[in-house]
């Protein structure tokens, strides 16, 4: 077991890291995440330091001013590409989330145009037309689990809008194969192929010898799209890979194959499963507090009108904008962000060595009496009354690193949740107490939140 206390080699001196739990004890931040913190934060305060096997101590903070440091730190010391490494597993080490540095910056400036500002709008009616496709199918007075739904609802968004494939035998092909990756990585022993001795082949076999599999068989269909992708007129095309094969850097140069491929399946494995988790804890949250889904629906009501929701209603939605930070306040779906030191720092008052992660806590900062009066209590106002600090509260982490689909993400939430509340009347089903799942990189309700519609228009 841990010790207590760990200290980590620097030069001829040993820095102490922060106290923490002990090995076995962490195992409790993969079965129930959100009671761990709660109770390392109850035991240890704002700092405190989890080991995890095969990768180096992580030290979690929640105390903003070390927040405020860390994203504002020099990019060449504090690396999220290789705090963010063990996810590699899922997405490929070419993704913008495992660059560091010059080359993070570069691939960032080549990739944030197509996620952004007016390009949202060309998508509204995609995410509005797949969120009907999914509630006309969910049947009536019968319960079944939201999640597996949202999940739908969400690849066939990514599928449209940054593949930019609907039809046709090779896009039903690569649809199978994305999904049954997918399913493998978010089952119970997929999450364990974040730990890099659990990734064992044993001749295609063992799980991960089926990701590595599956993972091939996309990478060849891939590139065969690239390549037929590049004999179209892009310039007509709305989708992020065509942006993405047109975009060059200051020396002209365009993202070659196997970082397209890994930003690909980064948009698609890391942004339709967190995405579809954040729909869900909404819905909950409604459910739990029916005056703020009363308000909701008024407010659709008042800015939609009786027909469907378009691109220009969207930004009007300022309660339901509210609703979904409140949301990831309580219930976020990634707990914590991460920063690998190369260098000696000195953060927060602390000194730390080179080689820790650094961890600014999401999770733990979104509940802080200090900057949350009543932090339990789910508020929505709290969002329309002030703009919160980024330091405070982070749900796509911060600085630099700031997720480069988070418009993407808020947009699509924003037209899902419309729709869902326009069209359906929805319940819980009796006696289900929600509590915290693991879904592949993501935090959703346990048992996918069963619900029953009640009626559908």
């Amino acid at each position: 077991m841990a010790s207590a206390v760990e200290s980590v080699q620097s030069g001829p001196e040993r820095i102490k890291l922060p106290p923490g739990p002990g090995f076995f004890a962490s195992f409790e931040f993969v079965r129930n995440p959100y009671r761990f913190l709660d109770d390392c934060a109850r035991r240890y305060g704002d700092w405190f330091t989890m080991r995890v096997p095969g990768v180096a101590p992580f030290v979690f903070t929640s105390a903003p001013d070390a927040i405020r440091e860390i994203f504002q730190g020099d990019p060449e010391v504090f690396h999220a590409g290789k705090a963010n490494r063990p996810l590699g597993a899922y997405m490929g080490e070419r993704s913008l989330l495992f660059l560091d540095g010059a080359a993070h910056l570069h691939d960032r400036r080549l990739i944030l145009p197509a996620l952004h500002g007016e390009r949202m709008k060309s998508y509204a009616t995609i995410m509005r037309s797949a969120a009907d496709d999914a509630i006309a199918k969910w049947p009536i007075n019968q319960p079944f689990a939201l999640l597996p739904w949202a999940r739908t609802i969400t690849f066939n968004v990514i599928m449209r809008t940054v593949f930019g494939i609907e039809h046709g035998p090779d896009a039903a092909r690569l649809r199978d194969l994305l999904q049954r990756l997918f399913t493998l990585y978010a089952s119970r022993v997929g999450v364990l192929f974040a730990v890099p001795w659990m990734r064992i082949e044993l001749g295609g076999l063992a799980p991960w010898g089926r990701a590595v599999r599956l993972h091939r068989e996309v990478t060849a269909m891939l590139f065969q799209e690239f390549e037929r992708r590049r004999d179209l007129n892009l310039e007509e095309r709305e989708d992020v890979l065509s942006m993405l094969l047109l975009a060059r850097d200051e020396a002209g140069q365009p993202l070659d194959d196997e970082a397209l491929r890994d930003e690909m399946l980064t948009l698609l494995l890391a942004g339709h499963e967190t995405t579809a988790a954040s729909i869900v804890w909404v819905a909950l949250r409604m459910f739990e507090n029916p005056d703020v889904m009363a308000r909701a629906r008024e407010e659709l009501s008042n800015v939609v009108g009786s027909g469907s929701i378009e691109a220009q209603h969207v930004n009007s939605l300022r309660y339901l904008d509210a609703t979904i930070n409140e949301t990831a306040r309580l219930s976020p779906v990634i707990p914590n962000a991460g920063r690998e030191l190369q260098a000696p720092a000195h953060i927060g008052g602390r000194d730390l060595p080179a080689g820790v992660v650094l961890a600014p806590c999401i999770y733990l900062a979104n509940r802080r009496p200090d900057n949350w009066p009543e932090p339990e209590r789910f508020n929505p106002d709290r969002f329309l009354d002030s703009r919160q600090s980024p330091y405070v509260f982070f749900p796509f982490g911060g600085g630099t690193r700031r997720c480069v689909g988070a418009a993407f993400a808020t947009y699509q939430m924003k037209i899902v949740l419309a729709q869902i509340l326009s069209r359906t009347e929805l319940t819980l089903v009796q006696n289900y107490v929600a509590k915290v799942d693991r879904k592949s990189i993501a935090f959703a309700p346990s048992g996918g939140l069963p619900v029953i519609v009640t009626r559908r228009d």
